[in-house]
Parts: structure tokens; sequence; C-alpha cells
């Protein structure tokens, strides 16, 4: 069932990508056209995330045509589309794959080489209106906030396919999370219901808090790292590593146990990692990348937050206008947790 066409307006605002390196621009642009197979979806809830700077700044690969709309944590209600209702909550899942390559058949869409995805390769969901495939507008459980919903296609995800199925997390298992941000306040979360022990460690003495009362046994700062290893006795059986930065990856490979799995969802362009290659071959050590992932993992996500077991940190909500603003202050380090955008009002009810 759809909504009538003629009870849509004719245009919307979008915060624009106009330039590589410079401010978004707030515009006025016409409704996307929806293709085949697609829903359009009434943008309530959109979240900020570091990838969203790397795409400002013209970091991400490919770039994508400009001008282009940013957005790729998204929630809201569907409006128009075949298979659900109009109002329907939905979460919009990221990528786009062909589902029939070496790489999807493995379960990697994200690696498949006509991957799009919502926000990075097509216009996104910083805007009052955005289109998906129906397939991917993932119903949301009664109760959950948009907001959560939205980051839950991103901030929730990556970090759930990075310790379940990249890392292959198993019940009482020692587990490091370096960098307790957006990503890795939830995967302290995640790694806790999975049933492993779980140490943080960041800079910010507010966010290894967070940690603990999420359920870290152990919240260090970097210099602490020495801790790891007694609380671990000898070593963690896997780190995950978050925050993208050297440090980060040098506190996780000082503490993994011999045999042990690193696995890195956190990147900067330019920043290498490495660890000593004697340590690194004789304690068969593994290093694994691990990026935002498949439709079951979306599902996956949601499904863990319908059931309580994660709860994601919203900073704050943001109107549209203010998309720049968000984008500095996550730049600056000054979000303690996930900023989200509201096309349609600041304080307008997400629940």
């Amino acid at each position: 069932m759809s909504l009538p066409t003629e009870s849509l307006p004719p245009t919307m605002r979008a915060a624009v990508l106009g330039s590589f390196g410079e401010p978004l621009e707030i515009r006025e642009l016409p409704l996307p056209e929806r293709g085949p197979g697609e829903v359009l979806v009434r943008v309530r809830a959109v979240g900020i995330c570091a990838t969203d700077l790397k795409l400002r700044a013209g970091e991400t690969r490919p770039r994508p045509a400009l001008p282009h709309i940013p957005g790729h944590e998204v929630a809201g209600e569907v409006v128009v589309g075949e298979g659900l209702e109009p109002g329907t909550a939905v979460a919009c899942y990221i990528l786009d794959s062909c589902g029939h390559c070496r790489e999807c058949e493995r379960g990697l869409p994200i690696m498949c080489g006509s991957a799009c995805r919502l926000g990075l390769d097509r216009d996104g969901g910083m805007a009052e209106y955005a289109r998906v495939p129906r397939a991917h507008a993932l119903p949301i459980e009664p109760g959950v906030p948009f907001e959560h919903a939205a980051v839950a296609m991103d901030s929730v995800l990556t970090p759930w396919f990075a310790l379940h199925k990249t890392g292959e997390l198993r019940p009482g298992e020692r587990a490091v999370i370096t960098g307790i941000g957006g990503l890795g306040a939830n995967a302290v979360q995640l790694a806790v219901a999975a049933g492993a022990h779980v140490a943080a460690v960041d800079v910010d003495p507010a966010r290894l808090e967070g940690a603990r009362e999420a359920g870290a046994e152990l919240a260090v700062h970097p210099d602490e790292a020495e801790s790891i290893l007694e609380w671990s006795r000898g070593g963690a059986d896997l780190a995950l590593e978050v925050s993208g930065r050297a440090e980060g990856f040098a506190v996780a490979a000082a503490t993994i146990a011999p045999a042990g799995r690193i696995v890195c969802c956190g990147y900067a362009p330019g920043v290498p990692y490495g660890m000593d290659s004697a340590r690194l071959v004789l304690d068969n050590v593994r290093i694994l990348g691990s990026r935002n992932a498949s439709l079951e993992a979306a599902e996956a996500s949601l499904a863990a937050i319908a059931a309580g077991q994660v709860v994601p940190r919203i900073a704050d909500r943001l109107p549209l206008a203010e998309a720049n603003a968000a984008l500095d202050r996550l730049a600056a380090g000054q979000a303690d947790g996930r900023l989200v955008l509201v096309p349609f009002g600041e304080g307008a009810d997400l629940s």
C-alpha cells in the first residue's frame, strides 16, 4: 500500500556536499524518485559517524559523485512503497550488493565489486526523505527509539560483525576493546551480552566509567595497559581495535595472548598498524580487518537493541541545519556518544 503521490510535498530539505573539504549546504531539492522495488522513507533520525568526516574530506573510496547527500545511519517511517504499510517504522540497511559474486557468496557483501552504500555511494539520510530498497527497510520493534535504530545500522552493526563473525568471540573468553567512542561503547555491551569478560581502554575517564557501567570488568587508560595482562591471566583471547589510532593498536598488540585475534574496525587514512614480527609469527597471532556487514548482521543488531542487550549512547539531537556543527563537534572529540540529526526538527518525539 502507498500514500497518494499528491499527498507528498514536491521538495525536501537536505544537507548536501557540493565540494570535498567544504561545509555541507542546506538545499531545497526535489523528492527522490523511487526505482523499482524501492520505498520512500521520511527520515526521523540519522547518526553522525567518523566516516562522514572522511566523506566530507574526500577520503572515502570510491568518492561519491557530487553533489551528494551523506548519512548512512538512517531510520524513519515508510511513506510510499509496496509491501510495507505507510507509517511503518524502519531502519535502513546501508549496503546494496549483487548477491552472487565470490565475495557475496562468502558472506562479505561489503567487498562486492558492485556494492553501493547508502550515504556513501548513493544519496543518504541527511535529508527529510530518502529512498532505499524495500528489502533494506527493516521494521523496528515497538519501543525502540528511532535514533537507536538509526545508529544500529553502523555503530552497532560494525562491532557486532567484528566480534561475532570476524573475531568469532566465544562465551567465557577475555576481550579487550580499545577506543570507547560510538562503536567501542556498543562493542563493550555486545561482548558482555555474548558472555565474554571485557576490558576497556580509552584516554577519557568519562568513557571508561561508561564502560564500567556497561559491564566491563576493567577500564583503564592506555598507560595502564599492563594491568590487562594480569586481569586476563597472560593476555586477551580477542582484542577489538576501534580507535583508528596507532596507539590503540599498540595496546591491542601488547595485551593479546598467544593464538589470540586482533580485529580492527577503526582506521584513519595514512595511519600504519604493526607489531613485532617475531611475536606475530611465533605466538601465532591473527590480525583481521573488519568492515560494515551483512543484512543478517543488521537484523541481529536491531534484535540486540530490542532485547536490551545494547543501549546506544546518544550524545545529542540536532536539527538538520546544524549538520556542519555536528560534524565539527565530532572532529573535535566533543561528543560522548552518537550525535543524531533530526530532519523534522529538534526535540521531535523519536520514540
